[in-house]
């Protein structure tokens, strides 16, 4: 028997949701799945289809014939009893049961969506969700999306996911209401916003303040050539407030857009500077296109400007006239690190025609900090006058000196390091720590590694989990038997900072893994793991010993011939003064500062090293007895950048609280009674917090 069997059947019998309801009558007439669903489909109401889930042969169907059984009901009330009905809906998968929510009306949609009951037993996830919502009509999704409480803390749809179904939207009323009530990333505003008209965008770009530049420019990107220009011509102060510069809108846009813009270039209030960078950062294709017979010279050069496909950045070529590149200062990102001597001198030119390029300096192998075209020329001159005046006889290991000892008297550790104010590229830009005479661990061994590279020393940065520093490779250093040892060894030139600046011996130059290890352990028996690589300087273990180290200085004019350092004169004079003003403590610490800034008389600019000849050395005396003694640092309520101004803080019992400040212009400590030194100066909020921890 066959289907056409089964239909004369049903044609003959008035109860035909009996023949259905009998699984024995079914399985004699071997009907197909398409054939099966056709007969239900002619034969059945809706309420019959619903009752035949009543038969135990019916619910042990999978969810596919249950579902393509679903389908043949028109009616949706019917079709929501059916899929809250547990042993109907058994079996179902849920890419089965969103396909079928999504064939229904907004209606029966939105009362599904609501039933949170419903979606937490089925476990529809927020995808499968947001795909329903999508199935709505545009009208029932804005409005669906207006219920902020339905969407995200019961629907528990994504951010991402509230953007994708909003981007759809025609109305853009309904758009901005869903951007006010949603705390959306400013990316993901963007992604609404641009799908809005231009003229809407640009007044939401005048309007809104909470988009940075990168904002900005994807919004500005997204508008068509003619409001572009339009943009461009009427609001020349807004993208200059806002640091945008033309060339970086339209490096973005595909060809045929940059072929439009070009066009119609000299139309647009821009300066020649700005048609220049537009020009050598179009893409190569529409540089192609371009018919360069009728355009200015200085067009033409800027046309066969090389620069980078994914910044815009000039690839620069020092060969070619370096003229070529006036004007395009905001292209020019150059890491000169690697220049020979005839590069640099052809870099130093074009930081006069360009001043305001930017010079790269990289670290730990990918991390970009930036100097100024400035700051490389002064940082570059020093370097050559340290270069220049080397003794082309000496050994490595005795320019090495000479360098080291030469950082020292240059640099400080930052001053700020550790408070609110810090600048963590600053002091890690390689030429912007010569400069400026600031740096932290990691910034001040690249400065090292840099100059040292120079005269062919090998050296690899080594960064443990809290300090920065140098492994020597291949050196030869002369020791005490007279022979010449060679190997690897440390060198850790923010370590030597204090004793180069004041004439000390470095105890951290050239060291052994095992010698440094030592150093790390403070005199409380702490060890602070600050060298601690067992893997990369396992082989650092050439140690200069001190009899060596004192000779190699003298050899170099840093020590005196018996090898003696200079601070051994300030040590003799602190002494002598300590025991002639033995019995008079202000004049013992007032002749101890006047002591400091003739040794050091920029003692108030480098505030750690001087923090410590205070603290371990001059305020150290025997005769100085003090129940407290702080020397930190402060700044000035009215300086605005809270730059960081060395004091001393002292409570004795025969001059009760002290209060001193290094003047800066006066290169001097000034006295200041307690109550005008708390009303002039303030502590930084993170030493504070720093010492309530402790």
């Amino acid at each position: 028997m066959n289907a056409q069997d089964f239909r004369k059947l049903l044609e003959k019998t008035d109860d035909k949701l009996s023949i259905f309801a009998s699984a024995e009558t079914l399985k004699k007439y071997h009907l197909n799945l398409n054939e099966f669903f056709d007969l239900i489909s002619d034969f059945l109401s809706d309420e019959e289809k619903l009752e035949l889930f009543e038969y135990s042969h019916f619910q042990q169907f999978d969810g596919r014939i249950k579902g393509n059984i679903i389908k043949l009901v028109s009616d949706e009330n019917i079709i929501l009893r059916m899929m809250s009905n547990d042993n109907i809906m058994n079996g179902f998968e849920n890419y089965e049961i969103v396909n079928i929510i999504k064939k229904m009306s907004d209606n029966s949609k939105q009362q599904i969506l609501r039933n949170q009951e419903f979606i937490e037993k089925h476990q529809i996830a927020d995808y499968e969700l947001k795909n329903i919502v999508l199935s709505l009509t545009e009208e029932a999704r804005a409005e669906m999306l207006t219920d902020i409480d339905l969407i995200t803390n019961k629907l528990h749809l994504a951010n991402f996911q509230i953007v994708d179904l909003t981007k759809g939207l025609s109305s853009e009323e309904a758009k901005n209401r869903i951007l006010e009530i949603y705390q959306l990333a400013n990316h993901q505003k963007i992604a609404i916003i641009n799908t809005f008209s231009s003229n809407h965008k640009i007044d939401i770009l005048l309007k809104e303040k909470c988009f940075n530049k990168y904002d900005m420019m994807d919004i500005l990107k997204s508008l068509d050539i003619k409001n572009l220009n339009d943009f461009l011509v009427k609001h020349k102060d807004f993208y200059s407030e806002n640091n945008i510069h033309p060339y970086e809108i339209i490096h973005e846009l595909d060809t045929e857009q940059q072929k439009d813009f070009v066009a119609n270039l000299e139309n647009i209030n821009l300066t020649l500077s700005e048609k220049k960078e537009i020009l050598a950062t179009l893409k190569v294709e529409t540089k192609q296109n371009i018919d360069t017979t009728i355009l200015p010279e200085e067009y033409k050069t800027a046309l066969s400007i090389q620069t980078t496909e994914y910044a815009g950045r000039v690839i620069l070529d020092l060969e070619r006239d370096l003229e070529d590149y006036r004007g395009l200062d905001n292209l020019m990102r150059i890491n000169p690190e690697e220049f020979t001597k005839e590069q640099r001198t052809k870099f130093m030119q074009l930081c006069d025609i360009c001043p305001n390029l930017q010079v790269v300096s990289i670290l730990n192998d990918t991390v970009e900090y930036i100097s100024t075209a400035g700051e490389y020329k002064e940082a570059e001159e020093w370097i050559t006058s340290i270069m220049d005046n080397l003794n082309p006889e000496y050994s490595k290991a005795q320019k090495m000196a000479i360098i080291d000892n030469a950082i020292g008297k240059k640099i400080s550790y930052s001053p700020d390091f550790d408070t609110e104010v810090f600048d963590e590229s600053d002091c890690r830009a390689l030429w912007k720590i010569i400069s400026s005479g600031y740096g932290v661990c990691n910034g001040i061994a690249k400065v090292e590694q840099y100059m040292l590279n120079r005269i062919g020393i090998e050296s690899e940065i080594i960064s443990s989990d809290a300090h920065t520093f140098l492994k020597i490779k291949d050196i030869e250093l002369p020791i005490a038997n007279g022979e010449i040892a060679k190997g690897n060894t440390i060198l850790d030139p923010t370590w030597n900072l204090t004793r180069h600046r004041f004439g000390g011996k470095p105890d951290n130059f050239c060291i052994s893994y095992e010698q440094a290890r030592k150093n790390d352990i403070d005199t409380e028996g702490k060890d602070h793991n600050c060298h601690k690589d067992d893997e990369k300087l396992q082989d650092a273990t050439l140690n200069l010993d001190e009899q060596s180290l004192r000779k190699l200085f003298t050899s170099v004019g840093l020590a005196d011939r018996e090898g003696q350092f200079p601070i051994k004169d300030l040590l003799e004079k602190s002494k002598l003064l300590d025991e002639f003003y033995a019995n008079q403590p202000n004049q013992n610490i007032n002749k101890q500062f006047l002591l400091m800034s003739q040794v050091c008389p920029e003692f108030a600019t480098c505030q750690n090293s001087s923090m410590s000849i205070l603290s371990d050395i001059l305020l150290n005396n025997e005769n100085l007895k003090f129940n407290k003694c702080v020397v930190n640092r402060v700044y000035n309520r009215t300086d605005k950048e809270k730059r960081p101004i060395l004091f001393v803080y002292i409570d004795s019992n025969e001059l009760g609280k002290n209060f001193y400040f290094a003047d800066k212009d006066r290169g001097q400590f000034v006295e200041l009674p307690q109550e005008e030194f708390t009303k002039q100066f303030e502590c930084y909020q993170e030493d504070l917090e720093n010492y309530k921890r402790t």
